[in-house]
């Protein structure tokens, strides 16, 4: 209905592959496979889930990245955008699948630049191409195009938020998670907040940074004031101080005592270090022991439970085997993850996850509650630990001033906004809402939508 441009906004594990794929035999039906079809997605794990999708459509893709096993597949695309500006018969169509990076590369741009006849650009976790530097290589040429993402709306962003709606057009799907867990596409949850604070040490760097980040604001194009580039730098900083708190090893191990006999456990750790003492928090955190490795010698050497890292060090195939040792169930309990899982990644066996990894983004929490929530045999509910980092302890809070206050009501704000988003929906949301009051209730907050804060 809108010419075949347009935006698959589906909840994660609704099925956003299969849905572009049904799209894609449609056209090639109206068409008559007189078409090129380039489909990109972020990482070279998910180029190979889309592989397998493909291939059940009874289309043989060109696979397109630094490690694909086609050895070959340069001059594969080469041959197939020739075959097709030539019309050689019955090669006149032809898929070419690759990761963002292979699609930015010289080599890929150079042939795309040669296809004439129809084609269509498909982007997987389609958010990413609002980024300046990804958006300047969507082509007009693409008379067709679709875009597949749960999360389309970049946080903090909206420039690059509003390049993808102007290339792709209008929502012609929209999918949401609540529509989905009614209509049993996934699964129910029951949601948990566990409440942390940060230790002195940490509230004293995070305090600092609050500070420097608001000497460092610059006046933005529509006239409001933004961080400079130094300013996200220390926003970043700052950002990993509450993602790294040092007691979410404490109430982590107290929560995760009671599964730790259980299979089907995700522990999802920040991309982050543990301050120590005496880290000025300057240096690239060389000095601090990272966020995953505690977790991994809690669980491993302290509680004895069969574990793995699931991340960006392990390769396509070793990531492959733990899906696999993972799902049944004898030799492997629990996958301890960082940022590679955030994407497409399908394990649906999952059935508990414990999210160390504070973010305010809602492009990460919306995908990282995704993870949990696929359908899979025996799984009537799924069990989200969300650890959510305040300041200090509430009791604490009456004695503040009012400059401490309102520092701390940044962070109080934009953890809410997460907790009040995974507990509307969930099973036990009077649960979840009755902690969400009482931090309300201490810290003076009384509106009823929060909106994401970058006060300092």
């Amino acid at each position: 209905k809108q010419n075949f441009r347009g935006i698959f906004d589906m909840a994660t594990g609704t099925g956003k592959t299969y849905t572009g794929l049904g799209a894609i035999a449609r056209l090639c039906e109206i068409l008559k496979d007189k078409i090129a079809v380039i489909i990109i997605c972020p990482y070279q794990h998910l180029v190979e889930q889309w592989v397998e999708d493909i291939r059940l459509f009874n289309i043989t893709p060109i696979i397109g990245y630094s490690n694909s096993p086609q050895k070959d597949w340069k001059k594969k695309l080469a041959d197939a955008i020739r075959n097709q500006k030539i019309g050689v018969r019955d090669k006149e169509f032809f898929c070419f699948v690759c990761t963002n990076a292979t699609f930015a590369s010289n080599t890929v741009q150079t042939q795309i630049e040669k296809i004439k006849g129809d084609a269509l650009i498909v982007i997987d976790e389609a958010h990413n191409f609002g980024a300046t530097r990804l958006s300047a290589l969507l082509p007009e040429k693409f008379k067709y195009r679709l875009a597949l993402s749960a999360t389309l709306e970049r946080h903090n962003d909206e420039e690059g938020t509003e390049r993808l709606k102007a290339f792709f057009g209008q929502k012609c799907i929209e999918y949401s998670l609540d529509r989905a867990i009614v209509e049993h596409k996934l699964t129910p949850y029951k949601y948990y907040p566990v409440v942390v604070s940060l230790n002195e040490v940490e509230l004293e760097k995070y305090a600092q940074l609050s500070y420097e980040m608001s000497r460092n604001l610059i006046k933005g194009r529509n006239g409001k004031l933004k961080l400079s580039k130094y300013g996200e730098i220390l926003a970043l900083k700052r950002a990993r101080i509450v993602a790294a708190a040092s007691e979410k090893i404490e109430k982590l191990r107290e929560k995760i005592t009671p599964y730790k006999d259980e299979n089907y456990l995700l522990v999802y750790c920040g991309a982050t270090s543990m301050l120590n003492e005496n880290s000025d928090f300057s240096d690239t955190f060389d000095d601090d022991i990272r966020q995953i490795e505690v977790v991994t010698d809690l669980l491993g050497n302290e509680l004895n439970m069969r574990v793995s890292q699931f991340t960006s060090r392990e390769k396509v195939d070793e990531r492959s085997i733990l899906k696999k040792e993972f799902e049944k169930g004898d030799t492997l309990q629990a996958l301890i993850a960082i940022k590679c899982l955030d994407e497409g990644v399908n394990i649906p066996k999952i059935k508990t996850a414990f999210i160390l990894a504070s973010t305010t983004n809602p492009k990460e929490y919306i995908q990282r509650r995704g993870r949990v929530l696929r359908l899979a045999k025996g799984k009537e509910y799924a069990e989200i630990y969300d650890f959510v980092t305040l300041p200090r302890p509430l009791d604490e809070v009456s004695s503040l001033t009012e400059g401490q206050m309102k520092r701390d009501i940044t962070l109080v704000k934009n953890e809410l906004n997460r907790v009040e988003e995974f507990a509307r929906i969930a099973m036990n949301s009077m649960d979840a809402s009755s902690i969400i009051w009482k931090i309300k209730e201490v810290y003076g907050i009384y509106e009823e939508n929060i909106e994401f804060s970058t006060e300092f």
